[in-house]
């Protein structure tokens, strides 16, 4: 089923919502039990059902739609705390180990803090997911992926996939034309590339063989996206780095190795920006050759 295949756009759509709910249901207990990368692979899940409903608004009911990605924007978002705190303390341990830093002072504050607060979020975690916001979700869901309300379900897909790829690569483009060197800004081109790989990914996951072109966009957004996390991650962490630097200072403790470990993070930061103007091509030449087709 490729995005020049002849299936009918209720066939597919139905394939892509329910695995897209399937990944939201078959990761939560990982996050909640709190396995290896479980709640990093229970949020990528959240917001791959996300993309795939907002970007499948229009065969939907846009209503549910609407509502589901409200919900599970708040499910998501309270993921995204915790999954923050595990990030802060993973990368401030790998910090430390690449610069061969043994103060134990400093593993206290920016490794051992962080994983306390991380284990405080998800307990709290815990208790969300038995509250009615996620009961009244997982319900909706369900509701929507059985009975799906269809605009146009039995027209031929085709030209309703290249409408909606076409769609998100323009959310891209136009995102990258607005940059003005803001945070904001930047987060903008993330959002829109990560929802452009994620609908490409779930194309191409209902496609038999999958198309070049769709493997091209998925990879295409991947690599913009990571980009921008990356370099989201990196300011972030330098930004803890030199809130607990002040902390150390009043306490007397050495802070050369904080600016050190903050400096190391923002250089890496801004390598990670050099590489986005390349990033963003690759998108543009994807949007193009889907244009064409």
């Amino acid at each position: 089923m490729s995005v020049d295949a002849a299936p009918e756009t209720g066939d597919v759509v139905r394939v892509i919502l329910r695995a897209a709910a399937d990944a939201v249901r078959d990761t939560r207990d990982a996050a909640l039990a709190d396995e290896d990368d479980g709640v990093h692979r229970h949020r990528t899940a959240v917001r791959r059902l996300r993309s795939v409903l907002a970007a499948f608004a229009s065969p939907l009911d846009p209503a549910a739609a609407g509502r589901l990605r409200v919900l599970f924007a708040e499910w998501g978002g309270r993921l995204g705390v915790v999954r923050d705190a595990e990030v802060r303390a993973s990368s401030a341990a790998a910090a430390l180990d690449d610069a061969g830093i043994e103060d134990a002072g400093i593993r206290r504050r920016l490794v051992d803090d962080e994983r306390s607060e991380y284990r405080r979020l998800h307990a709290r975690l815990g208790e969300l997911a038995t509250g009615t916001r996620l009961a009244e979700a997982d319900a909706l869901l369900r509701e929507v992926v059985e009975t799906p309300a269809l605009v146009g379900a039995d027209d031929p897909a085709s030209a309703v996939l290249r409408r909606i790829l076409r769609h998100q690569t323009r959310r891209v483009r136009r995102a990258a034309q607005r940059l003005d060197g803001t945070l904001e800004g930047l987060h903008a081109v993330r959002k829109a590339a990560r929802r452009l790989r994620y609908v490409a990914e779930a194309i191409a996951s209902a496609s038999e063989p999958a198309d070049d072109l769709l493997t091209e966009l998925a990879a295409a957004g991947e690599w913009v996206h990571d980009l921008l996390g990356d370099h989201r991650d990196l300011l972030l962490f330098a930004d803890g780095v030199e809130r607990e630097r002040a902390r150390a200072a009043r306490a007397g403790e050495p802070v050369a190795p904080y600016d050190a470990l903050a400096d190391g993070a923002r250089l890496e930061a801004a390598a990670r920006l050099e590489a986005l103007d390349g990033a963003l091509e690759r998108i543009r030449t994807a949007g193009k050759a889907l244009r064409r087709g």
